[in-house]
């Protein structure tokens, strides 16, 4: 058997195996942090395919194009690892909010709120500004710039209601 063919199916193993590891990473909890099969599964595609290139574009000795792709491999997947998936692992616990974290919250009409209707609000965080849709929870439609508090979310639509004029007394001033 060819050298090259051995790169081609190692190529297409490690292909099947992203296919699997995508389709059932959620069967088996934990197991990315015994080892990482993103990491193994890719340093496998970038060495077999680097060597089946190099196997068809140069007349280097196999033993040579092995460790050249498996250095090269190993340097693009130290890559991957710091540069994408270690941000956006922390990236996914601390950009996540629930809607229910919003209510309770005050925020500011930038879209004004009727009646029957719909507006839109937004609330200052540390992070950002969020902006939400918003109808009225109870009271006169709301003109732009009205301090609100989110009494509740449903269905993504932040229903608000304006501070009541003893609390803008206390806070507002």
């Amino acid at each position: 058997m060819d050298v090259s063919t051995l790169y081609l199916y190692a190529l297409a193993a490690a292909g099947c195996g992203v296919l699997l590891s995508v389709v059932f990473s959620d069967l088996v909890p934990g197991v990315d942090q015994i080892f990482h099969p993103t990491l193994i599964l890719s340093f496998v595609i970038l060495t077999s395919a680097f060597g089946f290139g190099l196997e068809h574009l140069t007349a280097m000795s196999s033993l040579a194009i092995l460790l050249l792709s498996g250095f090269t491999s190993l340097i693009l997947t130290t890559l991957l690892h710091l540069f994408i998936f270690v941000p956006l692992a922390e990236a996914e616990q601390s950009l996540g909010f629930s809607e229910q974290m919003l209510e309770g919250r005050s925020a500011t009409v930038v879209l004004s709120i009727p009646s029957d209707g719909y507006g839109e609000i937004l609330v200052d965080d540390v992070s950002g500004r969020i902006s939400k849709s918003a109808v009225l929870f109870e009271g006169p439609p709301l003109d732009q710039g009205t301090k609100v508090i989110i009494i509740e979310i449903k269905q993504g639509v932040a229903h608000v209601m304006t501070y009541p004029n003893q609390w803008k007394e206390e806070m507002f001033v």
